[in-house]
């Protein structure tokens, strides 16, 4: 008697299980409710607020544009600093992401340091580099090139190696198999494939910079910063507003100017006959450029003034060491009052609720943004050119608006975290719708279904796990921004690390460097392992 075949059974097909998306839906929901509880955010704290943050808006316009010629020298004096330190820092990322790529580098003793070095760096954010490079050579642009050159080894670095570790083993090989040496290896079959993705993460960077260069002020780094935080002091708002309008617009001058060479520099552009047939058009070309970079570089190097480095900073600098090596463990745990653990719990619940509320609003900006959802370019481009603007902004600016509607506290660290992460997440996610498979919504199309059908059938199945990642790899950023949300007063572990810098403890302050650390390699671990099963 023959088997009955499994095709012919009439038993339907069994649903995969459920459980696990129940239990991860769960555990959000849970951890929404416990950084609400925990920042004690409200809708109705905002809309009670909303009238004292109109009245500083209100202060704001119009900008008194007499302060112009003031705001000048030192918005040019942090350009200047992101010129500089970005190219220190990429200069020092060379050897460094060679040493950290596992593909280059087989001596174990030398790789894991490496990579050790780059985490550590990464997980301490600019403004944090700027207050304690403040603390030993004194206010002015040198603390805040120093910032800068350390944010941008780490960054440079960790993108560079990523993109070694990807390249093609095919020419390695070949170049192995005839006896080249390791510095013909990589000379030859190493730098060629990754030069192009070096220099665009180079600038990628310097865009990053311009905009943090703006805000280094405020602990005293030089920069147009500087004029802000005295602004803000003073209360002349109109004033303000004017060097952040100022700012919005070199930086989106920068950002529109590297973002158009970058993608020259990754993705080529199609060369004709005529202008192939004409090499002296192409070193015309190149000579041009040269001499502009040239003039950028002397301009940076000969118009910035350091006022040299204080007689203390050897004395400083022994001090932080020790406090780092022995930090105050006492300050971990206690039982009434204000503690580390506290602190980073507050940190991590802005950095929650404030990625969540993120990811939620980016969803209509990246829809509005992506060119594959309107046949008219000035809607995307209206969506990409207000996006541009909320990136703008820096979370403290934000956070320092916000206070002024809700309070000081983490509510107000929460509300600037999410406003914006709408502007980087919206980008990201109409990259990805973008970039789909524009054939589920064709043959949607075809059968008759509605815009809202394809929509949830046919395009949000394929951009969701995409959003997911999106959105944890923001997550890894916002804990690093909200440990210093504190330093304008909007909660986190920032406020204590301010009162601890102001009064030289550094054994205070290395527990909590520590404590920043600590997190800030957890959280990246667990979300990178996450974010490898999405996609």
């Amino acid at each position: 008697m023959s088997k009955p075949n499994a095709l012919s059974s009439s038993a339907p097909p069994r649903k995969p299980p459920r459980t696990k998306t129940y239990v991860t839906i769960l555990i959000l929901l849970a951890l929404m409710v416990w950084s609400a509880f925990k920042t004690e955010a409200t809708l109705t704290d905002l809309i009670t607020g909303m009238p004292e943050m109109g009245k500083l808006l209100v202060d704001m316009v119009p900008p008194d544009w007499s302060y112009i010629d003031v705001i000048f020298k030192p918005m040019m004096q942090t350009i200047q600093m992101a010129v500089i330190g970005t190219t220190f820092g990429a200069l020092l990322a060379i050897p460094v992401a060679f040493l950290a790529a596992g593909n280059v580098t087989k001596a174990l003793w030398l790789y894991y340091p490496a990579r050790f070095i780059l985490n550590l760096i990464r997980t301490i954010p600019e403004l944090l580099f700027a207050a304690i490079f403040v603390a030993i050579f004194g206010l002015g642009p040198l603390a805040g090139v120093l910032a800068i050159v350390f944010f941008s080894f780490g960054l440079i670095a960790k993108l560079t190696y990523e993109s070694i570790e990807a390249i093609d083993p095919g020419p390695l090989e070949a170049m192995t198999a005839v006896g080249a040496n390791k510095i013909q290896w990589i000379q030859f079959g190493v730098v060629p494939q990754v030069l192009a993705q070096f220099l665009a993460y180079l600038l990628y960077t310097f865009e990053v910079n311009v905009r943090a260069a703006a805000v280094l002020g405020l602990v005293g780094a030089g920069g147009i910063g500087l004029l802000l935080d005295r602004s803000l002091n003073q209360l002349r708002y109109d004033r303000a507003s004017l060097i952040i309008l100022v700012t919005l617009i070199v930086v989106l001058v920068i950002d529109y100017i590297s973002t158009r060479i970058r993608e020259y520099l990754l993705y080529g552009k199609s060369t004709s006959a005529a202008t192939a047939s004409k090499p002296s058009g192409f070193r015309i070309r190149f000579w041009l450029v040269a001499v502009i970079i040239f003039a950028l570089y002397a301009w940076s190097f000969t118009g910035i003034q350091f006022e040299g480095i204080k007689e203390t900073a050897g004395q400083i600098s022994r001090a932080i060491v020790r406090g780092l090596f022995h930090p105050d463990w006492a300050y971990v745990y206690i039982p009434e009052g204000e503690d580390l653990l506290r602190g980073l719990l507050d940190t991590l619940a802005i950095s929650i609720l404030g990625t969540f509320i993120s990811a939620i609003l980016a969803v209509p900006f990246a829809f509005w943004a992506a060119n594959n959802m309107s046949k008219f370019k000035s809607v995307t481009g209206s969506g990409k050119f207000i996006l541009s603007c909320i990136r703008t902004f820096p979370e403290i600016v934000m956070a320092i608006i916000f206070i002024k509607a809700v309070g000081p506290g983490a509510y107000a660290g929460v509300l600037a975290l999410g406003l914006h992460s709408i502007g980087m997440l919206a980008k990201l996610y109409s990259e990805a719708i973008e970039n789909m498979d524009l054939g589920p919504t064709e043959a949607l199309t075809a059968c008759g279904a509605n815009r809202l059908q394809v929509l949830w059938f046919a395009v949000i199945p394929q951009v969701l796990p995409e959003f997911f990642s999106f959105s944890l790899y923001r997550f890894e950023i916002n804990i690093r921004s909200a440990s210093i949300l504190g330093i304008v007063g909007a909660g986190g572990i920032g406020t204590p690390l301010l009162f601890a810098l102001e009064a030289r403890a550094w054994p205070r302050v290395g527990i909590i460097l520590l404590g920043i650390i600590v997190m800030v390699t957890l959280i990246d671990l667990i979300s990178g392992y996450i974010r490898k099963r999405l996609v």
